[in-house]
């Protein structure tokens, strides 16, 4: 499944109770890969945002943000017995499509 990365945010720091090395970095991301617009119903328009946290290992993946990137999730099941998924890693794949990086000038052109 393909996901875009909009925000990343590395953290590395000590928990000052504990004294533990807190480490990872922070995204948001969507369900999308083109962001072609999503009427869900009368009331509700658009994509809603999923936050995540990969390891530190992982920084390497994330190279262009915002971009497209192939995901892999881990799928586990809470304590009612609901499936969830866990993001673990991505693969880069491209940038956002140009459409929505172009300029405001750029637009006008078009």
């Amino acid at each position: 499944m393909n996901i875009t990365i909009l925000h990343t945010n590395k953290f590395d720091f000590e928990d000052p109770k504990t004294g533990k090395q807190i480490s990872g970095i922070k995204l948001q991301y969507i369900f999308n890969d083109d962001l072609e617009p999503v009427n869900v119903d009368a009331r509700e328009k658009g994509y809603q945002v999923a936050d995540a946290v990969l390891t530190l290992d992982q920084e390497y993946s994330i190279s262009k943000v915002p971009g497209v990137y192939e995901s892999k999730f881990l799928t586990r099941v809470n304590a009612k017995g609901q499936p969830i998924q866990k993001l673990i890693g991505v693969n880069y794949i491209t940038t956002v499509p140009e459409l929505f990086t172009k300029t405001p000038d750029q637009k006008k052109a078009v």
